[in-house]
This record gives structure tokens, sequence and C-alpha cells, in this order.
């Protein structure tokens, strides 16, 4: 965010803290430049901010005084936001049934929004909701591993008193409250269990730009090491929201077999991950699980369906949901409520692992 809104956005924290006290004088144009290093203009646009949200009162040849917080009365509208990257794809119907099910239970309605992860659409939804009447979100955030041009809108929701709660993923930057998977934990397992079924030589492909990827990356390193094992990083490949398609294309077919000729398995970053590969190596010789073994995320109903059914880490979906649910509304109740709640997954085992 612009330098002047930080500055305003850090002085609102001290006035909050009561570190800036109602009553007195707020520290001087002179002041603020001083400590952050701005020029005079950066300063004042700062302190305009807080005027115009009468935070403060300028006082011609005073200086500039911290007004009473008068927190305006808000009606509850009983309806909450629900921001997802996307509807469609498997796990999302369990988390969204199971947001819907407690706000249901509690005379509570549901705005959904959609993301597509994409950045911009993010920015929109979060604006679009920010302008309506909600009394609170909750949020899958989009790209959460890449640096968010969005946290200024985030900020503007904490600014208003409306409480936000992630899922899935969330961003470092922000002091938030969350509900998410243990991305770093199933890798383990999944590793583990490739490991117990005689296979050394892993292969990974993590989606680099959510942070679920590197968590799970995360995860299938740290097992890989603490077994003695070595990793050949030529075998671990990443992909991204936008390249996915292309770097699972039948023209990519060579390029991939190569990468995994060495190794005797592959960890997936999801099922449908999983599946691309299966039906990508059908005309081939490589055979899943005598020549590849595999093993993904979210124990989807994809796993069943698949030609080789998959071993998979479970996701919480419906459960995540509920949870996610109920703390938003104790947040509305208890604005000071914190969670930051990991829940634990498991491994599901099918076809898709034979023992070496």
């Amino acid at each position: 965010m612009p330098k002047y809104q930080s500055i305003a956005q850090w002085i609102k924290k001290e006035i909050k803290a009561n570190n800036f006290k109602v009553g007195e004088k707020l520290i001087s144009e002179h002041q603020i430049c001083d400590r952050f290093s701005v020029s005079r203009q950066t300063a004042r646009q700062a302190v305009s901010v807080l005027e115009d949200e009468g935070l403060v009162t300028r006082k011609r040849g005073s200086g500039t005084y911290i007004n009473p917080v008068i927190p305006a009365k808000k009606t509850a509208t009983k309806n909450i936001g629900l921001i997802t990257t996307y509807l469609d794809d498997y796990i999302f119907p369990l988390i969204i049934s199971g947001v819907e099910k407690v706000l249901s239970d509690n005379q509570y309605h549901m705005t959904l929004r959609l993301t597509r992860n994409k950045v911009r659409n993010e920015r929109a939804q979060l604006k679009s909701l920010l302008d309506s009447d909600i009394d609170g979100l909750i949020v899958e955030g989009t790209k959460t591993a890449l640096p968010n041009p969005n946290l200024d809108v985030y900020q503007e929701f904490f600014d208003r008193g409306i409480p936000v709660m992630f899922i899935n993923a969330y961003y470092g930057e922000l002091d938030c409250n969350y509900v998410v998977s243990g991305d770093a934990q199933g890798a383990r397992l999944a590793t583990r269990r490739l490991i117990d079924a005689g296979h050394s030589k892993i292969a990974g492909i993590f989606k680099h730009d959510d942070q679920q990827g590197n968590f799970r990356y995360k995860g299938f390193m740290e097992e890989m090491y603490q077994q003695g094992l070595e990793i050949d990083e030529q075998a671990v490949i990443w992909y991204s929201t936008e390249s996915h398609k292309e770097l699972f294309s039948p023209q990519q077919l060579p390029l991939l077999l190569q990468k995994l000729k060495n190794c005797t398995a592959v960890i997936c970053y999801n099922d449908q991950i999983a599946m691309k590969l299966i039906q990508l190596f059908n005309p081939t010789d490589l055979k899943i699980p005598q020549d590849l073994a595999l093993v993904s995320f979210d124990n989807s109903s994809l796993c069943d369906i698949s030609t080789v059914p998959l071993t998979s880490v479970t996701h919480p979906g419906t459960t995540l949901g509920e949870t996610a649910a109920h703390s938003i509304l104790t947040m509305i109740e208890n604005p000071h409520y914190k969670i930051q709640q990991v829940i634990e997954p498991e491994l599901v085992e099918r076809a898709s692992v034979a023992a070496r």
C-alpha cells in the first residue's frame, strides 16, 4: 500500500491501543517524517486520512488532536460473505456445504463469490462485499504463496470491524484467523508411505503460487532428508494456475518422462494432477503402480473413479467449512476471539502404490 496509508494504519493501531490517548496532541508532521523517513507531503497525506475518518482534528496554530472514537452502531444483517477460488473443483462443494449448514442452523445467509485464483478478481470481489451489508467474511485467499496487492482491502475490513476468517491458506503478512489442512504433515505421510514401500527415488509435482503447494513441498523435503535420502531437484516439478494446462498437455509428455525417468514414485499436488499423469501415460509403456507409484492430495471422488485408484491424503472439506462458519459467528460476538487451527490429515491407501 502507499506509504501514507501505511503510516495512517500505524497511527490507527496506536490510537486503538491507547498509546495515543483521546484529547492528546498527535505527533507532529515533522516527527512523522523523522520516524518513517518520508516527505512532509506524505506525512500530511497520512494525517488527512485520519482527519477524513474523524479520528483527529487539526487546530490551526496548535496541532492535531486525537478525537474520541465513537464506533458506529452497525445493524446486524445476518449475512456472511464467502469467497473461494473455485466452485466446480471437487473440494469446494464440501467446504461450501459445511459453511452453509452452520450458517443456516444459526439463521444466517451466505453470499458466495469466486476469484478463479485471479488477483484482480479477488480485489473486485472484496471491494464489492466491503460495500455490501455483511457481518463477516470467510475467504480462501488468491495465490497465497505470492506477494498480494490486496492486503490494503483486507485491512479495510479489519478497520471497519468486519471479522475475516481465512480457509485453506492465509496471508502471512496479516495477523489473521484461519483454519487450514496440515499440508506439510500430509506430505510427510505421503513420502513416508512411498519410502516404506521401498521407493527412494521420489519425484514431486507442486503448485508454486499457492501456500498449500509450498507446504506440501516443505513436508516432502523434510521427510526425505530425515530418512537420509537424496533429492533429485530435477525431478521436482513446479507449475502455476496459468501453466498447468500446458505442462500436462500431450505435447509436454516427453519432457515429463525425461524428468521422471530415474524415479519410481511421485507425489502429486492433488488428485486432479495425478489423474492427468495417468491419462498422459496411458499410450506409453509406463505402468502405474508397477513402474511409477503415485500418491496425491485431497482424497476426492476422483480417487475411486480413476483407472488406477489413488492413494491420497485427506482434505477436511466439510469439517473445514463447518469450523470456519462456527468461528466467524464467534468472532462476530467476540471481536477478540483468535483461532489459528491446523486440521491434521490422514492417508487413505488404494492401488496406486506398489512395493518396490
